[in-house]
């Protein structure tokens, strides 16, 4: 048979209608595989958007630097014996490079004023004092207590001094003494100054940006900058009088306190701030631009080493002009393409569980450095050998450092979860108002404020145009409470809603007690204390404390920290300042229907038929 000939029996099976027991081919569909694909990438995108920057709390995973930095100086001896180690350029590299120790305060301020800005931003509530202070606490101290505890115990040999050692360890303020402030555990000093930075956002930094919250939107951006400039002042002006003063650099009570590093945290304050106004995704730069960022970061680095003990100016300032190369190094990261080799590699598994596990193995190598040394198990004074003992050291400090993270910092650090069983404790509702308002009650006499911050009173409202007037939370309250959910599809039926208000001559507003940080786009300038109800435009309404909610008689709710929010519901004011109707829906766009529906002028009667008059041909 040839090879164009057709077999009957094929041909007969492929003319043969399929029955219900055959399976019909599955042919790819190139379309929906590339819909899918997209909807994937874009899914991601969205992940990398919303989510943490997880490159940048991966740069601690050079944690292991430091503990490098503090091998060489245990391996100390005289000039001639070590001259390989101290004169060669890997040598005076190595001993330089707590260059790189801003990169853990710059983090530890920019984590802290990323998320408490960006909540604030999104006009969210901020978690209270104590309970920052709280989870702080769990994610700080367990580890360092066992450890101080355990190394104290191993090196106890009585004397008032190691008993003041335990004093000044245990309450965290050895940072503050030039004898206590190296004892027990040598790296307990930086976890001091942690503390003490978190005490101080406790008690001062989260007061004020409350504080701030209540601001006009405009007046905020200055608001949220004064604590990083602060910081950064405090800094200058206390390196400055140690210097104009000659305290001796070997004053750590003076040069190591938490003063000295202020401008570390501000300085990283601002570049959570600058993430904030401009999105990360939107800092991506050509692919060239990022290397050259991160070239010229190090060699800025290599190049204050190369001044420190020569420059006097180098010297003081050490560390902050350390942390602008370390700045660098961040900028670089965040520049690069999300989906590049080198991101990536700081989103895997491996690099994110050694950043997650740099403080404990960062309190933890100090012991075991100290305790080999002192066997000569691996013995530090031998040139030599000085490599190979790092190394070994290293290797060591990230395993006890990794399983001190798995087995005590990780099931310590949850016990937040039993102190406050619910997460949102601060939104769990205190007390409950009834709602009162009903059709026909005039709008209250009172005063609330306009997005400038200018005073607008409510009852003018309505004087120009009937108005749909929609009062929500600042932010949804409780989940179990439907009528305070759904906040976000409600401003977005209202913002959908503005060319059918438009269209029908009624004026669009909000009440809330905190406005929502978005902004009307292509919304002319206006005059300040003059409504924008003009087409297209939605009045925003500011009433703090909901004291304007509480006066129309809409239902309200007290937090647990004291924070008063109101229902979500739609008041239609007619053009005599009256409320006509008051609408409750859970579905946000069939509520601004019915607004609209009850705001419709009504339709003007049909003139009954005229017969045509006779002509008088007829």
């Amino acid at each position: 048979m040839s090879a164009g000939a057709t077999d009957p029996a094929r041909a007969a099976a492929a003319t043969r209608p399929l029955g219900p027991d055959d399976a019909a081919p599955v042919l790819p569909d190139a379309a929906t595989a590339r819909k899918a694909a997209a909807a994937k990438k874009a899914a991601a995108a969205k992940r990398r958007k919303a989510g943490r920057l997880q490159e940048l709390d991966a740069i601690r995973a050079l944690m292991f630097l430091v503990v490098t930095f503090h091998a060489y100086q245990a391996s100390g001896g005289e000039t001639s014996q070590y001259a390989l180690r101290d004169f060669s350029t890997a040598g005076m590299l190595v001993g330089n490079i707590d260059v790189l120790l801003p990169v853990f305060f710059l983090l530890s301020g920019f984590a802290i004023y990323y998320q408490m800005v960006g909540a604030l931003l999104l006009g969210r509530s901020l978690p209270p004092s104590a309970a920052f202070l709280v989870a702080r606490a769990l994610r700080l101290l367990p580890v360092y207590v066992v450890v101080f505890l355990v190394v104290w115990f191993w090196r106890y040999g009585g004397g008032s001094a190691q008993w003041l050692d335990v004093l000044w360890g245990l309450t965290l303020m050895q940072s503050w003494s030039t004898e206590h402030i190296f004892r027990t555990i040598d790296p307990g000093w930086y976890l001091s100054v942690e503390w003490q930075f978190a005490v101080f956002t406790a008690l001062a930094i989260l007061p004020w940006l409350r504080l701030v919250g209540r601001w006009p939107l405009r007046s905020r951006l200055v608001g949220v900058l004064v604590p990083p400039l602060a910081l950064i002042g405090l800094t200058i002006w206390w390196k400055s009088s140690l210097h104009a003063h000659g305290v001796p650099r070997t004053e750590w009570g003076s040069w190591f306190a938490p003063p000295a590093w202020a401008a570390l945290y501000g300085l990283g304050m601002l570049l959570g701030l600058a993430l904030l106004l401009r999105e990360p995704l939107r800092w991506r730069c050509p692919k060239p631009v990022p290397t050259l960022i991160f070239v010229i970061a190090s060699a800025w680095l290599v190049w204050i080493q190369s001044l420190r003990g020569d420059s006097s100016f180098a010297t003081l300032w050490y560390f902050e002009l350390g942390a602008l190369g370390c700045l660098g190094w961040m900028v670089a990261i965040v520049t690069a393409d999300p989906d590049g080799r080198v991101r990536r590699l700081l989103r895997s598994p491996l690099v994110q569980l050694l950043a997650a596990a740099s403080f404990s193995t960062y309190l933890v190598h100090a012991p075991i450095l100290r305790s080999m040394a002192a066997r000569d198990i691996l013995p530090m004074d031998v040139p030599e050998l000085w490599p190979y003992s790092t190394a070994a050291i290293v290797i060591l400090s990230l395993g006890v450092g990794v399983l001190a993270f798995r087995w005590i910092e990780q099931p310590l650090a949850s016990l937040d979860r039993l102190l406050q069983p619910r997460l949102r404790h601060e939104l769990k509702i205190a007390r409950a108002t009834a709602a009162t308002i009903e059709p026909g009650s005039p709008l209250p006499d009172v005063t609330v404020r306009l997005r400038d911050g200018s005073p607008f009173p409510l009852r003018t409202l309505g004087s120009r145009r009937p108005a749909l007037l929609l009062v929500h939370p600042a932010e949804p309250v409780p989940e179990g409470d439907p009528a305070l959910r759904g906040l976000g599809p409600a401003l977005r039926a209202i913002d959908g809603a503005r060319s059918a208000a438009a269209g029908l001559d009624v004026g669009l507003a909000t009440l809330s007690p905190r406005l929502p940080p978005s902004t009307d786009a292509g919304a002319p300038p206006h005059p300040p204390g003059v409504p924008v109800d003009d087409v297209g435009q939605i009045t925003r309404l500011e009433d703090p404390e909901a004291r304007a909610a509480r006066a129309l008689g809409v239902r309200t709710v007290r937090t647990a920290v004291g924070v008063h929010q109101p229902e979500i519901v739609l008041l239609a004011i007619d053009d005599a300042g009256r409320v006509s109707a008051v609408l409750r829906d859970e579905d946000p766009h069939r509520l601004l229907r019915a607004g609209l529906e009850a705001l419709r002028p009504p339709a003007a009667p049909a003139r009954p038929a005229v017969a045509p008059r006779p002509s008088p041909a007829t």
